[in-house]
């Protein structure tokens, strides 16, 4: 979701401070919505500036450099100064300690116990295929023998008979 641009805010705010013009008039000049105009009137009276930054992301949305960056930055803070650096950035520590693990675990190289599974089961029906194939191999073999041997006229001059099966 896309904020509102700093100077717009500004102009908006400004103009809302003057009191010239009715808030409700100001906000729908601004294309904005009269609680949009309220919440920052109210936010800029509590503690006399706009809120010019979005609000903290969630864990979830931070980037994976942003993820390693903040492990850097926090690899050599005490246990309290890392829980005060998270409070500032909107996150638990156990964010970081899921962020490290899920960086190490993306530099390990994944179990090859996997791998040589499937490889163990392609060799075995490589071998298991290879052996139907001799087996129709020689039933194919027997079965031209036994068809040359039937059309196959005796030598003795005789009747020419075939051998029925």
């Amino acid at each position: 979701m896309m904020g509102y641009p700093i100077e717009m805010k500004e102009a908006v705010i400004k103009k809302a401070l003057l009191g010239e013009k009715p808030q409700h008039e100001i906000a729908r000049e601004a294309g904005i919505g009269r609680s949009t105009l309220g919440y920052w009137l109210k936010n800029y009276k509590a503690d006399g500036n706009i809120q010019l930054t979005k609000k903290e992301k969630r864990p979830q949305d931070w980037t994976a450099e942003e993820r390693i960056a903040a492990l850097i930055e926090t690899g050599s803070m005490s246990d309290e100064e890392c829980v005060a650096w998270c409070r500032k950035k909107g996150i638990f520590a156990h964010h970081l300690k899921q962020w490290k693990k899920d960086a190490i675990a993306s530099l390990t190289p994944k179990s090859t116990k996997g791998k040589s599974n499937e490889s163990r089961r392609l060799k075995k029906e490589i071998a298991d295929l290879k052996k139907d194939l001799s087996r129709k191999e020689k039933a194919l073999a027997e079965t031209a023998a036994l068809l040359v041997l039937k059309k196959k006229p005796t030598l003795s001059g005789g009747n020419q008979r075939t051998i029925n099966l």
